[in-house]
C-alpha cells in the first residue's frame, strides 16, 4: 500500500490499547497511521460543506 500523504510503503500494525487490538497500517517514511475509523472519519468529513 502507499501513503495517502508521502507516497511511501505503509506496512501492516496491530495496535493495542486497553480495551481491544486493532489493525491499522503505518507509513515508514512519515508515520501516517489508517484504520477503517480514520478513513470512515475522512470520508464524511470531506462530504460536509463548509459556508
Amino acid at each position: 500500500m502507499q501513503c495517502p500523504r508521502c507516497r511511501g510503503r505503509m506496512f501492516s500494525e496491530k495496535f493495542y490499547d486497553f480495551v481491544r487490538s486493532f489493525d491499522a497500517w503505518k507509513c515508514s517514511c512519515c508515520g501516517e497511521l489508517l484504520d477503517s475509523t480514520i478513513m470512515a472519519n475522512r470520508v464524511r468529513n470531506s462530504n460536509t460543506h463548509l459556508g
